[in-house]
């Protein structure tokens, strides 16, 4: 069991930081190349193609994981499902279109829309040969199919920015991703095609599927409505500006959870009735998280001006307040992001169904209250408050129905992690208050504190032991 959980991080580490570095330096490239008017239209397709490809997925990915019964044959089934569904809704994407122009009053979304489809298509293809490699534990493939994806989807993105293509070269870096990915998996997974078709297969994942897809199709909504609402009331810039600053706080997720949760449902999976297991070994991950996420929270908000001109650039200044507000968020979204692999795991999809309707509901309305106040920066205040009620709600119901530990038991593995955040602050102030010369030298002189005070904090208390043992078992 603990072999493979470390198997797993380290492979999925490998492809989540390399994937990063890779996306890091593409969007830095890509941020000086093209307008932000470009990455206000993309952001508006983006939002709809992961729309679009959840309705393909179904919640079909986490239900084959977590049913242990299905046969070659059942898999190939499904995977004749997932092509005839991918197929359908490419093409309702493309017309799709018509929608969008109308409703964003630009035309370009017509054409857009097609192309963005082949992306759809492979993606929805991807589906089921992702789920087999990670049922059977093939997190290397898994990791590698994406990060060869991206290197080649890169390369092609800035061919294309140079060569003056504007918002098509970030559409044409994306079809490429997909289909490397979708050739990888495929290859790897040994999936193939089936001529029959009958319905047992779904009919067997189906309970998971349902109440997987409903909390999909719920997250969804409440995580791109500001997307959605923002496009359509402030403008394709304001958007691009706020997108700017959400990519940036979604990157300490995709370094951190990008390595966790997919390996946490297929792992733990199979031990679901323990649940002892399950709890002690949420409550470290838990703890690691915290420590990493709250005092990372705290560099990320003082050192917004010079994280988004040293990335991005000085035209884009107006990101500036809403990432500083929603990083002071990060810590949160890295651990309560990670409590949908262990209702996966503890087959409880009914619960994070309704988990979902709570927390999403919260959100929205935190959303809608922004965007009536008028600007990015309310956006950013209310969806902060928002995410902090969803701390102590869906901490409350994780803890209540599905590990069976006490709240204040559970709390307690943010205590230390908040003293060091504490620490942080008090040395970062104090930076601020010196002057240094150059966005660059600011920014290195913040981070080599961060990680100095990191370092001292975690060697001079329990928190080095804590670590080691978690390495060790």
């Amino acid at each position: 069991m603990n072999k493979q959980l470390k198997k797993g991080f380290m492979f999925t580490a490998i492809g989540v930081y390399s994937n990063f570095l890779l996306q890091l330096v593409l969007n830095m490239v890509l941020s000086r190349l093209l307008a932000p008017k470009d990455y206000g239209i993309v952001a508006v397709m983006q939002v709809f193609v992961l729309f679009f490809s959840m309705l393909i997925e179904a919640g079909m990915g986490p239900a084959i994981i977590q049913n242990k019964s299905l046969s070659n044959m059942d898999n190939r089934i499904l995977f004749n499902y997932s092509a005839f569904f991918a197929v359908l809704l490419a093409v309702a994407f493309g017309f799709f279109g018509i929608v969008l122009s109308y409703f964003y009053n630009n035309r370009i979304y017509t054409n857009l829309t097609w192309l963005f489809s082949l992306s759809i298509f492979f993606n929805g293809l991807n589906i089921v040969p992702t789920a087999l490699l990670n049922k059977s534990k093939k997190f290397k493939s898994v990791n590698f199919s994406v990060v060869f994806g991206n290197v080649f989807g890169g390369i092609i993105g800035v061919v294309f920015a140079v060569m003056g293509c504007g918002v098509y070269a970030l559409i044409y870096s994306s079809i490429i991703s997909s289909i490397i990915s979708f050739s990888w998996n495929l290859f790897f997974s040994k999936i193939r095609f089936s001529k029959s078709f009958y319905t047992a297969p779904i009919r067997s994942i189906w309970d998971f599927s349902k109440n997987q897809f409903m909390f999909n199709l719920i997250n969804y909504f409440s995580r791109n409505s500001d997307n959605i609402l923002i496009g359509k009331y402030l403008g394709s810039i304001s958007l691009a500006e706020y997108n700017k600053a959400y990519q940036l706080l979604m990157m300490p997720n995709t370094l951190f959870l990008g390595i966790v949760n997919p390996v946490l449902q297929p792992v733990l999976s199979e031990y679901q009735d323990d649940i002892g297991y399950v709890r002690s070994t949420y409550l470290k991950i838990i703890h690691l998280l915290a420590l990493f996420g709250i005092p990372l929270s705290i560099f990320l908000s003082i050192s917004s001006k010079e994280i988004i001109f040293f990335m991005f650039g000085a035209q884009w200044e107006s990101s500036v307040r809403p990432f500083s507000v929603l990083a002071l968020t990060v810590w949160i979204q890295m651990t309560l992001s990670s409590s949908g692999a262990i209702y996966q795991a503890r087959n409880q999809s009914k619960l994070l169904l309704i988990n979902g309707y709570i927390t999403g509901g919260v959100l929205v309305v935190s959303i809608i209250t922004g965007i009536i106040l008028g600007s990015v920066n309310f956006v950013a205040y209310c969806l902060t408050i928002g995410f902090l009620l969803n701390f102590f709600i869906g901490f409350y119901m994780l803890n209540k129905y599905t590990i069976f530990c006490k709240f204040k038991r559970f709390i307690w593995e943010f205590v230390s992690p908040f003293i060091l955040g504490i620490i942080v602050f008090v040395c970062l102030i104090t930076v601020n208050k010196i002057s240094i010369n150059g966005i660059f030298l600011t920014l290195l002189v913040k981070g080599i504190i961060f990680w100095l005070v990191m370092f001292f904090y975690i060697v001079s208390t329990n928190e080095k032991e804590n670590i080691k043992l978690i390495l060790k078992k």
